[in-house]
């Protein structure tokens, strides 16, 4: 562990970030107790902080009102506001205004950004221009943005460039990017000309140790949802001899998920984990798992955990 702990820099989010997922009921609404619930037991488990309404939560599938309504009542759960990133990035930058806004009079001051992903082929002025709006139009000393990078959804790319720039125009409002793209070349770029100067955070556990070793500050996980504990683990325990072994049972833990979409396949385990079947329900159009897929997902999951013994 050493090699990690050497690079370790005090930001304002490090270690493992919890993407988290949004319960909901018959009627199709959030269900505000269950997620502060999650929210509390992923911070128990190790998780620094958590994001509430991100790729994970289902964020675009609500709509502007729901999702202030559902921040302001998990915080009335008593999750604590310092613990949060609240997900605020819209196509228009007066609802992602409103959003920020709102996040920053809860006590909620970091929030993960997605670019304007509607129009595609824009170029790095037209997303400068766009995120500058939103942080003068906000104008707030409190405000700490953190980009948001996941060109396989949005079909947007934040490069390198954008983000050197945005921080020289905007240093104390841009916080952090992360980094969701595929490739580690990219987080690995960031790391080396951006890690001393902002939080950067890679879009999965599968690259947390390497890019934490290359002067990144953590990772933010959808996973977690189903297994924090180990992925916290990994990165304490990074240096020790059983790593390799716990990292390739992350790895195909994640995969057996993937294998099944993402987002339904978390709520279909923590359903089975907790007998709370509201867990299964998603928003279209994404479609819950059948019982077949059920099955074969903890199959696939109590093979992946084989690998590690």
């Amino acid at each position: 562990m050493a090699e990690v702990k050497q690079q370790a820099r005090q930001r304002l989010v490090s270690g493992v970030i919890a993407a988290a997922l949004t319960p909901i009921d018959a009627k199709g609404g959030a269900n505000a107790a269950l997620l502060a619930q999650l929210c509390r037991r992923l911070l128990a488990e190790g998780c620094s902080s958590v994001v509430v309404l991100g790729t994970t939560g289902e964020a675009n599938s609500f709509t502007i009102s729901e999702r202030q309504a559902l921040l302001e009542d998990v915080l009335a759960a008593g999750v604590a506001p310092r613990t949060v990133i609240a997900g605020t990035g819209c196509c228009a930058a007066g609802d992602t205004v409103t959003l920020t806004r709102h996040a920053l009079s809860l006590g909620v001051a970091r929030v993960l950004m997605l670019p304007p992903f509607y129009y595609k082929n824009v170029s790095d002025d037209g997303l400068f221009a766009a995120y500058a709006e939103v942080i003068e139009r906000i104008s707030d000393d409190r405000l700490r943005v953190y980009l948001y990078n996941i060109p396989q959804i949005t079909g947007v790319e934040i490069s390198v460039e954008l983000v050197e720039r945005l921080h020289a125009a905007f240093p104390s409002s841009l916080a952090g990017v992360k980094n969701s793209s595929r490739t580690w070349q990219n987080t690995e770029t960031l790391c080396e000309r951006l890690g001393a100067a902002i939080d950067v955070l890679a879009g999965n556990e599968t690259m947390l140790v390497r890019a934490v070793r290359a002067g990144g500050t953590g990772c933010v996980s959808a996973t977690a949802n189903a297994n924090a504990a180990s992925i916290v683990r990994l990165l304490r325990d990074s240096a020790d001899g059983d790593a390799p072994e716990l990292q390739r049972q992350i790895e195909s833990t994640r995969a057996a998920f993937e294998a099944f979409g993402v987002i339904p396949a978390l709520k279909a385990y923590v359903a089975e984990k907790t007998g709370i079947s509201a867990w299964r329900n998603v928003r279209p159009p994404l479609q819950p798992l059948d019982d077949a897929q059920r099955r074969e997902l903890m199959s696939r999951l109590g093979a992946a955990r084989r690998t590690a013994e």
